[in-house]
């Protein structure tokens, strides 16, 4: 569990920069190390060893810092910063490597595409978030074909799927505008395909692979209302789903999801004591 924003002793919001790891033998909470710089909205991913965090913000300010943690060591240092200052952006591990799409850059969202490659990595004179040094192990690829941010990414099949988000943001009155759109990437071609749009533009969803499709929970659709369904895509036949499976005990927003694909013995032993 890493920073997101914490209710402080003033009674506001700020960013945080604690770690904590759950521990299913005791069933408690562990505080790890702490990042080196306090960030919300920022992205995440493990690779080997170390877990990435990238970019991201406080209240005061906006980062391009990036930092990974060992987990053998329990301790985090700074790796080749991300090429601008960002948040609202979405990373997913694809082959050994961290892939960083859309995001807000300064007062826009962004088509931007950028893949981190440890392989690459060199010695960094100066690692810090406010001191801008050559980078060697980031690299732009193709552009999405819409620009979004706090839209949901994943891996399947060898390829990224990304969905929604928010795509338009009118600052003079802080409104935005959902986005339904769906598309794919293959690294191998560096090249994104649009596929069907969900039913309804929402941003905040939750996404997960389970039995060979790709499952949308909740988030906040474009007409302003709270999402209690659940859509499924099939990357086969390019359809959209709805009501395959019950909605959600509530509506939410910001969620996160994951499936838990357990051995087979296990099931065998639920299934014989139910």
């Amino acid at each position: 569990l890493l920073g997101g924003e914490e209710l402080g002793p003033d009674g506001e919001f700020h960013a945080s920069s604690k770690v904590f790891r759950y521990d299913p033998r005791q069933n408690s909470w562990l505080r790890m190390a702490d990042m080196s710089v306090p960030r919300s909205e920022f992205a995440v991913g493990v690779i080997g060893r170390y877990i990435y965090a990238v970019a991201g913000r406080t209240r005061d300010e906006t980062f391009y810092s990036t930092e990974r943690y060992d987990i053998t060591e329990d301790k985090w240092e700074f790796v080749d910063p991300y090429p601008v200052n960002k948040y609202g952006h979405e990373g997913t591990v694809l082959g050994s490597k961290l892939y960083i799409t859309g995001g807000i850059t300064s007062s826009s969202t962004s088509k931007q595409v950028c893949v981190f490659d440890p392989s690459k990595e060199g010695t960094v004179e100066q690692r810090t978030r406010r001191t801008q040094v050559v980078t060697n192990c980031w690299e732009n690829k193709c552009k999405m074909n819409y620009a979004r941010c706090f839209h949901k990414m994943l891996s399947y099949n060898g390829k990224l799927y990304v969905f929604g988000g928010v795509c338009v943001i009118l600052r003079a009155s802080f409104e935005s505008q959902g986005c339904p759109s769906t598309e794919v990437y293959d690294p191998e071609t560096d090249q994104w395909t649009i596929l069907a749009s969900m039913p309804i533009g929402r941003s905040g969803h939750g996404v997960a692979v389970l039995d060979k499709q790709i499952m949308v929970l909740g988030g906040l659709c474009y007409n302003g209302h709270y999402s209690d369904s659940i859509l499924t895509f099939d990357p086969e036949d390019n359809k959209w789903k709805e009501d395959e499976y019950p909605r959600m005990p509530c509506k939410l927003d910001g969620l996160q999801v994951c499936s838990l694909h357990f051995p087979e013995y296990v099931l065998e032993h639920v299934r014989r004591c139910s």
